[in-house]
């Protein structure tokens, strides 16, 4: 999952639509024969799994119909209850967070890539392992990084407080409202898009294996955590960041010249082009003293364990979505840049989404471990609180860590 697509909108099954994607196959509802695959795909992702699957239907003789359905919270629980009576898709397309409740639930298959796996990053690769095992094949990565207007600044910051400093300049020099945009909520906070500060104080929310998997272990306790909620009420009482700034008020600001700096993810990259802006796209410079790694999250398809034709699935996901072709059909298709690494480097002609791939490739995958559930609730409503100043900054830091680890 990333975070905005676990936010999207769910859809019922009563409006599931089936789309044939060649030919003859069943019909919606109809019982899928030994020659057809099912595919639960979103609508962006169903043209470019369109011409991969006429490849791979001219190639194998094994149709392919899609189920048009969104993925949030909902569709997920449908998976695990329709899959053991055989009723869910052969292959499902997710955000890799999902994949702990998946595979713990026993309703998908491993999968192994092979040798083809050597041209996916290491990220990808390790966001769709759970408890060792290996579950799915990436499509695409993604993560958030900074978004620099070039017509107001050609400012390289180094740190977060170079950033802001420039900020703050073009405020008095050009008028300027924001010294830089960033998401948040003013409910719920929004964690994900400031994780890459919180980390550059050395303060991962779960420590994690020599495979870089997660343990159920919170680490954001500590001096680590208190230096970054100290620095989180700095940002608050100098107004740099406002907990009344909405995605679309950060976006719309950045677009309309409101701010030098946009720190957000490739989903925004369409209303900023539609915008024709000149911008550049760079890793967010960290406010502590380590490297700013924000999350990373992988969309992956993952293999029915219960589905009604595995092998023709299992040949699907790792021989033909694996190869570059299918790759960048699936990213010219979504937006998304794409996991195979291969497919980056014949995107010459997108810098901004090669930029956001490459920074993708030192980010830290979204924790798939059921105890990430607990986190979400408690640490949005700590940061606002730090933020909007109701209280001491540690001791609300504190006070969320002990909430926390009750609910894990």
């Amino acid at each position: 999952m990333t975070r905005r697509r676990l936010l999207g909108a769910a859809s019922g099954f009563g409006l599931i639509a089936v789309l044939s994607a060649c030919g003859s196959g069943g019909q919606g509802g109809l019982p899928v024969g030994p020659g057809q695959l099912r595919i639960q795909a979103g609508d962006d992702e169903i043209p470019g799994l369109q011409q991969i699957a006429e490849r791979f239907t001219d190639a194998t003789g094994v149709t392919v119909e899609f189920i048009q359905r969104e993925i949030n919270a909902q569709s997920i629980s449908d998976f695990i209850a329709q899959a053991p009576m055989g009723q869910a898709p052969d292959i499902l397309i997710s955000p890799h967070d999902n994949l702990g409740q998946l595979a713990a639930n026993g309703v998908i298959a491993s999968v192994e890539m092979g040798d083809r796996g050597e041209d996916f990053t290491q990220n990808a690769l390790t966001a769709v392992t759970y408890d060792g095992v290996s579950y799915g094949v990436p499509y695409a990565v993604e993560c958030v990084a900074m978004v620099r207007n070039d017509d107001l600044t050609q400012d390289e910051p180094e740190t977060f407080d170079d950033l802001r400093a420039v900020g703050r300049r073009l405020m008095d020099e050009q008028g300027l409202q924001y010294p830089f945009t960033i998401s948040q909520s003013p409910t719920n906070g929004d964690p994900y898009h400031l994780y890459a500060l919180q980390t550059s104080f050395g303060a991962e929310v779960f420590a994690r294996d020599e495979d870089g998997e997660y343990l159920p272990e919170l680490t954001m306790g500590g001096s680590e955590g208190e230096q970054f909620a100290n620095y989180l009420a700095d940002l608050g009482e100098t107004g740099d960041l406002r907990t009344s700034m909405t995605p679309d008020i950060a976006k719309e600001a950045f677009i309309n010249g409101e701010s030098g700096f946009h720190l957000c993810g490739p989903w925004d990259l369409v209303d900023l082009e539609a915008a024709e802006m000149n911008c550049t796209v760079f890793p967010i410079p960290p406010a502590g003293p380590e490297e700013a790694r924000p999350f990373a999250g992988v969309q992956a398809f993952f293999v029915n364990a219960n589905g009604r034709n595995p092998v023709a699935a299992q040949d699907f996901v790792t021989n033909w979505i694996t190869q570059p072709e299918s790759q960048l059909a699936l990213y010219k298709s979504t937006g998304r840049p794409p996991a195979s690494s291969t497919a980056v480097e014949q995107m010459q002609d997108d810098p901004w989404r090669t930029q956001y791939a490459v920074i993708a490739e030192t980010a830290l995958p979204m924790p798939a471990i059921p105890a990430m559930g607990a986190v979400w609730s408690f640490w949005g409503t700590a940061q606002n609180a730090i933020v909007d100043g109701r209280g001491e900054p540690q001791q609300l830091w504190e006070n969320m860590i002990s909430n926390i680890e009750g609910q894990i």
